[in-house]
C-alpha cells in the first residue's frame, strides 16, 4: 500500500470518527507557520546533501598550472666535455678540419627554473566503501528531517484544535449572555406592565436593573476574553485582522471519541531512525580494513621556456588501512555502546508515550462524563425559572425569587459551556497523545 494511499485512508477514518473536521484549519497553520517553513528548507538542504552523495560515484575534472623559477639548489655535475673532448679531437685529425668543436662540462641544477606544467586532471571512484555509507546516512537524516517536521505538524495540529476550542467556547459564552440579557429584558418588560398595574413596587425595577448591569459586566469581560482567544487563534493560524476564520462546526454536544485509531508518535519513529544511524557508523568500521581504490588519469603539457610538450599519465591509486593502534576499534565499540543507548531511550520514551495516552484517554472520559452530567441540570433549572417567571406575572412570587432563577439558569449554562471546553480540550489532547490525526 503506498504512502499516500494510506494517508488518504486515515483522512476518511478521521473525517468518519470526528463530526468536526479541522483538516482546513490545520492546513492553513501548517501552510502559515513561518518555524515550519524554516524546517522545510532543512529538508532541502538534507535533500541537497543526499543528491550530493550521490554525485561522489561520479567523475571529477580539475584544471591546475604550476610554473616555477629557480635558482641555486642541489645540482649534478654532468662531466660531457671530458668525455667527448678526446673523441672530438681525435675526430678534427683524421678530418684535417675543426668540424668537432670543443664543449664544456655541464652543470644540471635539480630545481626546474622556467618550468611549467598545465594539465587536466581526472579523477574516478572505483571502489570506496565509505561512499556507500555516507549516502546511506544522507538518507537517513533525510528521513529524520522528515520526521522532525511531522512531529512538528502534530504539535501545530494540537495548538490550533485547543486554540479554536477556545475561540468557539468564547463565542458560546457570549451567546448565553446574550440569552441571559433576552431573559432580563422579558423580566423588566413584564415588572414594568406590573408596576403600572399596581402589582409590583418600583423596587423589582431597581434590582433588575442592578442585575442587568452586573450582566452586562460580565458579557463585556466574556467579549474581551473572545477577542484574546481571536488573536491567538490568528496567531497560530498565520493569519492577519483582515483574514477570515474557516468555521468549524459540531461544538454543541459534547465530544466523544468512537474509534482509537492509535499511530506511532513521530517521537519514537526518531529514536528508530537514530538507531539506524549509529548502526552506520558500526558499518563503517567494520568496512576498516577494506581498500579504497580509484583512478586518475592527467592529460597536459609541461616544458621549460613555455613549450609545448604534450603528455597522459593514468595511475590507478589503492588504499589499504593496515595498523592504527586500534582507533577503529574503539570508535565501533563506542557506536555499540550508543546504539544499546538509544535503544534504552526507545523503551523509556515508549512507556512514557503510552502512559501519556492512558492518562490523556481518561481525562476526556471524565471530562465527558462530566459535561454529559449537566443536561439533566441545565433542563431542570429552566423548567424552575419558568415556573418561577409565570408565578412572578401572576404575583405570587418576588423579583428576587426571579432574579436567583434567572441566575441559577445562567450560571448553570456557563458551567455547561465551562465543562464542554474542559472537555474538547481534553479531546485535543488525546488526539495528540494518541497521534490520530492524519499528518501528511
Amino acid at each position: 500500500m503506498s504512502r499516500y494511499l494510506q494517508i488518504l485512508m486515515l483522512t476518511l477514518v478521521y473525517s468518519k470518527t470526528f463530526s468536526q473536521d479541522f483538516t482546513p484549519l490545520i492546513n492553513m497553520a501548517w501552510e502559515n507557520n513561518q518555524e515550519l517553513k524554516s524546517k522545510n528548507f532543512q529538508i532541502e538542504s538534507a535533500t541537497q546533501a543526499l543528491m550530493e552523495s550521490k554525485a561522489m560515484y561520479g567523475p571529477e575534472v580539475k584544471f591546475g598550472v604550476q610554473y616555477t623559477l629557480a635558482a641555486g639548489g642541489r645540482s649534478i655535475a654532468f662531466p660531457v666535455g671530458d668525455l667527448l673532448n678526446p673523441v672530438y679531437n681525435t675526430l678534427n685529425q683524421m678530418t684535417q678540419s675543426n668540424r668537432f668543436p670543443q664543449i664544456s662540462n655541464v652543470n644540471e641544477q635539480f630545481l626546474p627554473n622556467n618550468f611549467y606544467d598545465a594539465r587536466f586532471r581526472f579523477t574516478q571512484p572505483i571502489y570506496y566503501p565509505d561512499l556507500v555509507i555516507n549516502k546511506k546516512l544522507k538518507m537517513e537524516i533525510l528521513e529524520q528531517k522528515n520526521l522532525e517536521i511531522k512531529a512538528f505538524k502534530r504539535l501545530v495540529s494540537k495548538q490550533t484544535m485547543q486554540a479554536y476550542i477556545q475561540y468557539a467556547m468564547t463565542q458560546n459564552a457570549i451567546d448565553i449572555y446574550l440569552s441571559a440579557d433576552t431573559l432580563l429584558t422579558e423580566a423588566k418588560r413584564t415588572t414594568q406592565s406590573m408596576i403600572k398595574n399596581g402589582i409590583a413596587l418600583p423596587t423589582a425595577m431597581s434590582r433588575l436593573e442592578n442585575q442587568s448591569a452586573e450582566l452586562l459586566s460580565q458579557k463585556t469581560e466574556a467579549l474581551s476574553n473572545q477577542k484574546n482567544a481571536e488573536n491567538v487563534l490568528r496567531f497560530v493560524l498565520g493569519i492577519n485582522d483582515s483574514g477570515s476564520i474557516p468555521i468549524v462546526s459540531g461544538f454543541k454536544a459534547v465530544p466523544t471519541l468512537v474509534l482509537d485509531n492509535i499511530t506511532e508518535r513521530e517521537e519514537l519513529l526518531q529514536l528508530k531512525q537514530a538507531a539506524q544511524m549509529q548502526s552506520l557508523a558500526v558499518q563503517k568500521e567494520e568496512k576498516h580494513y577494506l581498500p579504497k581504490i580509484g583512478a586518475q588519469l592527467d592529460a597536459g603539457s609541461q616544458d621549460f621556456d613555455f613549450g609545448w610538450q604534450p603528455y597522459a599519465l593514468l595511475g590507478i591509486n589503492v588504499d589499504i588501512n593496515i595498523y592504527n593502534s586500534k582507533k577503529h576499534h574503539h570508535r565501533k565499540q563506542a557506536a555499540k555502546a550508543d546504539i544499546m543507548a538509544t535503544e534504552a531511550m526507545f523503551q523509556q520514551t515508549e512507556n512514557q508515550i503510552k502512559l501519556q495516552q492512558n492518562v490523556a484517554k481518561e481525562n476526556l472520559n471524565t471530562a465527558i462524563k462530566q459535561a454529559n452530567i449537566f443536561e439533566t441540570r441545565i433542563k431542570a433549572t429552566q423548567k424552575i425559572y419558568d415556573e418561577v417567571f409565570v408565578k412572578y406575572k401572576e404575583g405570587t412570587a418576588g423579583y428576587i425569587e426571579l432574579v436567583d432563577a434567572q441566575t441559577q439558569y445562567t450560571q448553570i449554562k456557563m458551567q455547561h459551556l465551562l465543562a464542554k471546553n474542559n472537555a474538547w480540550i481534553k479531546w485535543a489532547e488525546y488526539i495528540y497523545a494518541a497521534a490520530i490525526f492524519p499528518i501528511q
